[in-house]
């Protein structure tokens, strides 16, 4: 494995906050029509997901079984 030097690593987190520079730059110069079809389109894909109760009712098994974990392990 190539060993990285302290350049490489100051040259690449420069690099990275030149892009997030530009990325706020680019989304307040984005129209505010754009931003609210960008959210129309989320808000349409909601579909495309698991039903809202099925993803409750994994996340309650999750939270009992981590109840029985935490039980068993103070016993």
């Amino acid at each position: 494995m190539a060993q990285v030097t302290p350049a490489e690593v100051r040259d690449y987190l420069a690099g990275l906050a030149l892009a997030g520079e530009h990325e706020i730059e680019e989304l307040r110069n984005t129209p505010v029509e754009t931003k609210l079809r960008q959210i129309w389109a989320l808000l349409g894909s909601v579909a495309l997901f698991e039903d809202s109760a099925q993803r409750e009712a994994g996340v309650c098994e999750a939270r009992e079984r981590w109840a029985r974990l935490h039980r068993a392990l103070r016993a």
